[in-house]
């Protein structure tokens, strides 16, 4: 039961871990493959989860802070191999009853547990991280050492004393695992595909510029934006109070000019836009116009902050059911622009022209492509 919760809650914080680490992997897969293939994250992902759960099975369940605080450095280190074995058969004499019901006690079952902990973990080095024997022996002791020497610093030093037991032979099992995975990895060798073919898959779908790799770009840099932005705003509120209009406006007049100076001085990309290997040219091919660039940064401008505009020009005095309406339509169509656009850059498929597209005239392709793409970012 107390694994069975463990592997709960490891499944309960995965998604908080994912989210964290998406943006930096398939930044840095656009970069080096130009693609993110869905067998490699469906790879990484479960190899993520795994190293989660196996470390949450060695520190939880996690005790109270006064409990840890009188206990003992010297009850909580075993340094004997096969200690637990012999404190078993001590006392028995070997027979075929008896060693059937050693493989029912806890003592056997906990040994069996630290072997099959680290299984997966050989399996994942030697099938995707293609290690051999020697280096999956080697970092098989070391994530067992990890795990003691945490147990064995009472979790780094967080709790007064020590809760686990820091334990020999849990090393010896989880490196035998790791090695017993390297065995059954071979099998997931000769079945699955490996890395060079996925690679290969990356680099066919390298050329083509989907609605998540510019959906990947311009996330990146709303992101910078948005430091800087906050950045701005709080160095003017501390040296210039009022300087700066609070809102939506100044973000989004800042995202735009930030666009087209990166697109003008860096020939065609934004630092989104390079990380993702996707780069800006007119509707023929060639390298857009200054003109060009303008055009579609005022225009994106405007479909993003005409309704705010409007907005902040009405006067709020006596309130009407006209003027009430035309708030609240307002207020609806600010962030209407800005759904719009990552919904057609995400969801839907064929062509996602969007005005701002249209009228300057631009669309993105992958560096490096020899047929140019005609979809929009």
């Amino acid at each position: 039961m107390v694994y069975l919760n463990t592997i709960i809650t490891g499944m309960a914080l995965f998604p908080i871990v994912a989210a964290l680490f998406t943006m930096p992997y398939a930044l840095f897969q656009y970069h080096r493959h130009g693609a993110v293939s869905k067998y490699r994250s469906m790879i990484i992902y479960s190899f993520i989860l795994y190293m989660m759960i196996a470390f949450l099975m060695t520190v939880l369940p996690l005790p109270s802070l006064e409990s840890t605080a009188g206990n003992d450095w010297h009850d909580h280190l075993n340094l004997i191999p096969c200690m637990q074995i012999y404190l078993y058969w001590q006392d028995k004499s070997f027979s075929a009853i008896a060693f059937i019901e050693y493989l029912k006690s806890y003592s056997f079952w906990q040994l069996a547990f630290n072997v099959l902990l680290t299984v997966p973990f050989g399996i994942y080095l030697r099938y995707y991280f293609r290690q051999g024997f020697k280096n999956t022996l080697l970092f098989s002791f070391l994530l067992s050492l990890f795990y003691e020497i945490t147990q064995f610093s009472s979790l780094w030093s967080i709790y007064p004393g020590p809760y686990r037991l820091a334990d020999v032979e849990d090393l010896i099992c989880n490196t035998l695992g790791g090695v017993i995975g390297y065995v059954i990895g071979y099998l997931f060798v000769r079945i699955l595909p490996g890395r060079d073919r996925i690679d290969q898959t990356a680099r066919r779908s390298s050329m083509v510029v989907t609605g998540s790799r510019r959906f990947w770009a311009v996330s990146f840099d709303v992101l910078c934006c948005i430091l800087l932005h906050q950045f701005i705003v709080m160095a003017a509120e501390m040296f210039v109070p009022g300087f700066f209009v609070d809102g939506i406006i100044s973000f989004w007049s800042m995202f735009c000019l930030m666009s087209i100076l990166q697109i003008i001085v860096f020939k065609g990309a934004t630092l989104g836009h390079a990380i993702c290997r996707i780069t800006l040219v007119s509707t023929d091919g060639r390298r857009p116009a200054a003109g060009q660039i303008v055009k579609r940064y005022v225009m994106l401008w405007l479909f993003l902050e005409a309704p705010a505009i409007i907005l902040h020009l009405i006067p709020f005095g006596e309130m009407n059911l006209i003027k009430s309406v035309l708030v609240l339509v307002l207020y609806l169509l600010i962030p209407f622009y800005v759904y719009w656009y990552f919904i057609n850059i995400v969801c839907l498929r064929g062509e996602r022209i969007l005005p701002h597209d249209r009228i300057s005239g631009t669309t993105y392709i992958a560096v490096g492509s020899k047929v140019q793409k005609t979809e929009n970012k």
